[in-house]
């Protein structure tokens, strides 16, 4: 192949190579940004228990995750009003939400572990965490995890996915 041949070929293949290897597609490279989910409002939100069906999970687990969740909501400030379930005073508010929480998988790790190899240890919680309106219509379902990787109480899963849940619903509301 001549060199004048051989360059052409190139350029056009840098051309069309250059958008993927940015991680663009034809799409965002030309409209030039991505599309940002609507904004959902509420004034209050109403945090219910943590559900496990058929998931073993320590009690003290469920109950860090509950607690956190809701100190994390709250200190946030995204909403007006946050209530416990079970809370009377959540029956007066027009434009109340409820965010429930269930667990799909446990994995109770080791701190001795993590802390010795800090390969190995990890302690996780995956969850699917739902808000629906007063009327039951679901406005917004996502999977999350937490996790301990390297240092820290086992416990600390609980942190980390509630800061996890709290970012999410500061981006949607």
């Amino acid at each position: 192949m001549k060199p004048r041949r051989a360059l052409k070929i190139f350029g056009v293949l840098a051309v069309l190579v250059s958008p993927l290897a940015m991680g663009q597609t034809g799409a965002t490279s030309q409209t030039g940004s991505q599309v940002k989910p609507q904004k959902l409002s509420a004034s209050a939100i109403q945090i219910e228990p943590i559900e496990v069906g058929d998931i073993s999970i320590p009690a003290e687990f469920r109950y860090a995750i509950y607690e956190r969740l809701i100190e994390r909501v709250r200190k946030d400030g995204t909403f007006q009003k946050v209530f416990r379930s079970g809370d009377h005073d959540a029956a007066n508010v027009a434009d109340l939400v409820t965010l429930r929480t269930t667990v799909g998988k446990f994995k109770e790790g080791s701190q001795l572990r993590r802390e010795l190899t800090t390969v190995s240890g990890g302690t996780t919680v995956d969850v699917t965490t739902t808000v629906a309106a007063r009327d039951g219509h679901v406005l917004l379902e996502s999977d999350l995890s937490g996790k301990v990787r390297f240092f820290g109480e086992n416990l600390g899963v609980t942190n980390d996915l509630a800061k996890r849940i709290a970012k999410l619903l500061q981006q949607r509301f």
